[in-house]
């Protein structure tokens, strides 16, 4: 059972839809597109590259996220094994070199100026969380491994995701094309650390013009509807009409999931809590990152700001 009501107006003995219908969410859209534009949230944004298609995919997404002020930067990391007659690469500098060639030139032809950088490493898990250290978004694509198989296989985007501590776009394909994200679901648990992905959902709506709702998953705390409803109350302010909301009992990330796949999400934005070692494997994050239909957007958890613009 779901309600797309305001937090305090709930009623769980009314069935109710996920989602609104389309129609509402074009007036949604409409009335956000009406308002001041905002640059997006993203001032330094860092996209992996390897010439996969989910490589290309994150290049198509980084660029949509970008303003006219963004600073756009490409990596490559060529990874060798062995020597002489036994060496392999994991990504060969010409694949690399031609993988950062494409990117730009995706770039390029949205307006947009990128740096390019190619790497050698033997972890690129590794090199690419230092890189990163330097924006304040990374974008990487994503192979489709299982969570815990990703664990064990050592998949880039799984070890990344378990240790990034900085903003991380887990990039799937979709069909918004540059209007990308076209819909947003913020999954929010109305701690105070949820502020920060609220906020960012919030601005990415704002300056995409896109259509946003909030789900929670009630996790037994009562009193989170009220930081909830101040969440929206300030989403509002921000964008000018009061996001779609929806509580689904049961465990979180599937429920997440499902909202996500009912209401046809293009990217969902929720928040990490930094759990690390066994602790994280119970990370909702985590398992939004590599069970969800779409792009996912982790931000790292930080204090209340419930002035969101």
């Amino acid at each position: 059972m779901a309600d797309t009501r305001t937090p305090d107006a709930r009623t769980r003995s009314e069935p109710g839809a996920l989602f609104s219908l389309r129609s509402r969410r074009t007036r949604r859209r409409r009335r956000i597109a009406g308002t001041t534009p905002l640059p997006p949230p993203f001032t330094n944004i860092l996209c992996a590259v390897d010439g996969s298609r989910s490589s290309a995919e994150a290049v198509r997404q980084a660029v949509a996220l970008c303003g006219p002020a963004t600073a756009l930067g490409f990596v490559a990391v060529t990874n060798t094994v062995g020597q002489d007659l036994s060496a392999q690469a994991d990504l060969s500098e010409q694949r690399a070199r031609a993988a950062l060639d494409d990117a730009a030139g995706c770039a390029k032809q949205a307006g947009i100026r990128a740096l390019t950088g190619l790497r050698r490493s033997a972890r690129v898990s590794d090199q690419l969380l230092a890189e990163s250290a330097d924006h304040d978004l990374l974008a990487i694509g994503c192979h489709g491994a299982t969570r815990l198989g990703g664990m064990m296989l050592g998949s880039t985007a799984t070890q990344i995701a378990h240790r990034a501590e900085t903003p991380l776009l887990i990039a799937r394909r979709s069909i918004d094309g540059d209007q990308f994200p076209t819909d947003i679901l913020l999954a929010t648990d109305g701690s105070p650390g949820s502020w920060a992905a609220a906020r960012t959902a919030a601005r990415l709506a704002r300056a995409r013009a896109s259509a946003l709702r909030m789900v929670y998953v009630p996790d037994g705390h009562p009193e989170r509807y009220r930081e909830l409803f101040k969440q929206q109350s300030a989403i509002e302010r921000m964008i000018g009409s009061p996001p779609d909301f929806v509580d689904v009992p049961g465990e979180p990330a599937r429920r997440i999931v499902e909202a996500a796949q009912a209401g046809q999400s293009s990217l969902i934005v929720t928040s990490k809590r930094g759990l690390r070692g066994v602790e994280a494997l119970g990370s909702v994050s985590e398992r939004i990152v590599h069970r969800a239909p779409c792009s996912v957007l982790v931000i790292p958890s930080a204090p209340a700001l419930e002035a969101l613009d």
